[in-house]
């Protein structure tokens, strides 16, 4: 009997890592993504020939066309 509850233990444990480890995860993808976001779309914005504006909160940034191409 011991056995048993000793596994139903260990198991509990390693369930209540998991979870901590999600949450804290979720946390760094929520405060970081934005970011990351960001600055991946300022990289990429030259490559297809457009310029990078500043979104009003992290990860609204985006590509535009410059206006010196309609001039």
């Amino acid at each position: 009997m011991k056995n048993i509850f000793k596994e139903d233990l260990t198991l509990f444990k390693l369930f209540i890592l998991l979870f901590i480890f999600s949450i804290f995860m979720i946390l760094i993808v929520n405060f970081y993504g934005g970011q990351f976001k960001d600055t991946i779309t300022k990289k990429t914005c030259p490559l297809i020939g457009e310029e990078y504006e500043k979104g009003n909160k992290k990860g609204k940034g985006r590509c535009i066309i410059p206006a010196s191409i309609f001039e």
